[in-house]
């Protein structure tokens, strides 16, 4: 039996290693990637996912290992702050290079690996950021918006071969987040208020999204497909 393979972008951050560690655990060969070199999988190849030469990187990697890729996960991704008249051009197009353009270059790539396997998958990071507004977070709501809209197109274009969903977290305890409550006044404050903003009362933990994601990565969801799987804790109900 060949063993099955899955690529995993943002694959040193909070929720790709928590990915990571899942997919290996289950039996997965993993190729991570990322700006920053990491040991947790099992072929790393450092590089920007925006910059083709990345992904020439990764295919050859695969053939030189003969590997079944089965599924690309895509969560590298990148943030950005600024109110509307402060906008800056430059920022707007990296954060559409990385959030959004990354993930066309990657599917673009390997998906004549993925049409040799057997229910191949793709899954994309997306966020309920795609479905509120936010102050000052208008070119990551947009990314995020036009993540959904790939994933919708995508999985019609590379139907029945290969199913193409995304994830949409809520607030999840990575150092993007960590980061980000940083900026606040009263950090401790801000983090109560914001998991009092969740039904459940609290903020995710990447091994949660990384079960979502293998299960939308995976046959556990064979007839899932241009669907964006909300895993907020009940932030969008509450709010």
């Amino acid at each position: 039996m060949v063993m099955k393979s899955v690529v995993i972008t943002g694959a040193a951050g909070g929720m790709g290693g928590a990915s990571v560690e899942l997919f290996k655990a289950r039996g997965y060969t993993v190729i991570g990637t990322d700006r920053e070199k990491s040991d947790n999988s099992d072929f790393f190849v450092t590089g920007d996912v925006a910059d083709e030469q990345t992904w020439q990187k990764i295919t050859v990697l695969i053939e030189s290992e003969k590997l079944n890729v089965c599924s690309l996960i895509n969560i590298a991704g990148r943030n950005y702050f600024d109110l509307i008249t402060e906008a800056k051009k430059s920022e707007w197009i990296n954060m559409f290079e990385v959030n959004v353009v990354a993930m066309v270059l990657g599917i673009k790539h390997l998906t004549p690996y993925l049409r040799k396997s057997s229910d191949s998958t793709v899954v994309n990071m997306s966020s309920i950021a795609a479905q509120i507004g936010t102050t000052g977070y208008a070119a990551y709501v947009a990314s995020k918006g036009a993540v959904d809209s790939l994933t919708k197109a995508l999985a019609l274009e590379l139907a029945p071969q290969i199913r193409v969903n995304a994830v949409a977290p809520g607030w999840i305890e990575t150092q993007f987040t960590v980061a980000g409550l940083n900026l606040s006044e009263d950090p401790a404050a801000f983090r109560k208020q914001a998991e009092q903003m969740h039904a459940l009362n609290r903020i995710g933990l990447p091994e949660e999204i990384a079960k979502v994601i293998f299960f939308l990565a995976t046959a556990e969801s064979s007839f899932v497909t241009g669907t964006t799987l909300v895993a907020d804790g009940g932030y969008l109900i509450k709010n």
